[in-house]
């Protein structure tokens, strides 16, 4: 396997990791509602499709929880080399969705 393809990241998994990065991880933006405005998040994927990116993150082990204390709200960061990924996957989804004229980049 590459070592930029650990994951087997989503674009919707990549851009969550992204913001992520960009604001830090903050649970009540993105639960239960995902606060896209706050986020500067644009994925149009529903919110439920979201949360469900998040259990396949954990399981990809791309998001790491950094706290051991269960009685806390768990805090997450990303896994070395995650970024990365993420970032790759997303441009090439961008770029694609771009080409198939499928969002428009001025949004």
């Amino acid at each position: 396997m590459e070592n930029n393809k650990r994951f087997g990241l989503s674009v919707l998994e990549s851009e969550i990791l992204v913001t992520i990065d960009n604001i830090g991880w903050y649970a009540y933006l993105w639960f239960p509602v995902v606060y896209r405005e706050v986020l500067n998040f644009g994925s149009d994927a529903s919110d439920e499709q979201v949360h469900m990116a998040f259990g396949s993150l954990i399981r990809k082990g791309a998001l790491v929880i950094v706290q051991e204390n269960c009685a806390e709200v768990p805090q997450w960061e990303l896994a070395p080399g995650a970024l990365e990924e993420a970032k790759e996957t997303w441009s090439l989804g961008t770029d694609l969705r771009t080409r198939l004229g499928l969002s428009d980049p001025d949004e």
